[in-house]
């Protein structure tokens, strides 16, 4: 069959604009340095991929989830250190207040000071981290002790994702560990006991109150010791959730990114395409128009 001029105009046409094509998407490959762009680049690449930047944000999300949750730990661990201290403070003034060789002057201003130390742990039972109250259970937005030391917040314990579908306690209950929920000590009614008899001169009422403020001191032992629990737990969270979202974004890479050294080869290897396949048009025409001229 003979060949026309037309049909290998025809040719030369589809074959130069197949090069300019594959020229075109080499030089976007090399340019943004990604193998699959659009769905139908790579199908299966492009599938894997949408799972893991889901994957990587759930990861992500946990991991930062689990760091405030472990920044409001510590922010309550260090509120029951001051509590603890201030404890031990109120023991030892009561015990030297018990002693017959101290007046009545001395322990009415020994209650002044039971009085400051009462204030003291309403005001660390009362920090917050950003805009939440770190003891008031799931009633955070406000606080959880009033001037007198009532407790105002709910019994909940916060849950913190900390794995996909794995929670763990990120609050302490300070109506437990503070006011003796559950038939504990209510450290702060032992304090202003203790306050009481003081004003009153009354050695008995002191000695009485020495008692439950160590056991108050037990309470806040165990609630320190649940926080460094929870801080632990938490700061593995967000460590190994953020490395695991790190590999993922890894994974994708290897999914979706063009090799720099292959991507390089090809836009070069297209260019030549694209230049020898003009050359060799150019030449064909060349010759057909010389046998024309003949």
């Amino acid at each position: 069959m003979r060949i026309s001029d037309q049909m290998m105009f025809d040719l030369a046409t589809r074959y130069s604009g197949q090069a300019e094509t594959n020229l075109q998407q080499a030089e976007a490959t090399a340019a943004s340095g990604l193998r699959v762009v659009h769905p139908g680049d790579d199908p299966a690449a492009a599938g894997a991929l949408v799972e893991s930047q889901a994957t990587q944000a759930r990861l992500s999300g946990i991991a930062a989830t689990a760091g405030r949750a472990a920044d409001e730990v510590n922010a309550a661990d260090g509120a029951l250190s001051t509590v603890a201290t201030t404890i031990t403070r109120a023991t030892q003034l009561a015990v030297q207040m018990a002693n017959s060789t101290y007046s009545a002057t001395d322990r009415a201003s020994a209650a002044g000071q039971i009085d400051q130390y009462v204030q003291q742990i309403v005001a660390a039972l009362n920090t917050k981290v950003g805009d939440r109250y770190v003891f008031g259970g799931n009633k955070d937005g406000s606080a959880p002790f009033d001037a007198s030391g009532n407790y105002l917040g709910d019994t909940a314990v916060r849950q913190v994702e900390i794995a996909p579908g794995v929670l763990t306690a990120a609050s302490v209950r300070a109506d437990v560990a503070v006011k003796g929920a559950g038939g504990g000590t209510d450290v702060i009614a032992a304090l202003q006991a203790l306050s009481t008899a003081l004003k009153a001169n009354d050695t008995t009422g002191i000695q009485a109150a020495i008692d439950p403020l160590n056991k108050g001191l037990d309470q806040v032992a165990t609630a320190r010791g649940q926080a460094g629990d929870a801080m632990n737990a938490l700061d593995t969270a967000a460590t190994a959730n953020q490395a695991a979202a790190t590999a993922e974004k890894t994974r994708a890479s290897q999914l979706g990114d063009a090799d720099m050294v292959q991507s390089a080869t090809a836009l070069a290897q297209a260019q030549q395409a694209l230049q020898a396949s003009l050359a060799a048009t150019s030449q064909g025409f060349q010759l057909s128009l010389l046998n024309y001229l003949k």
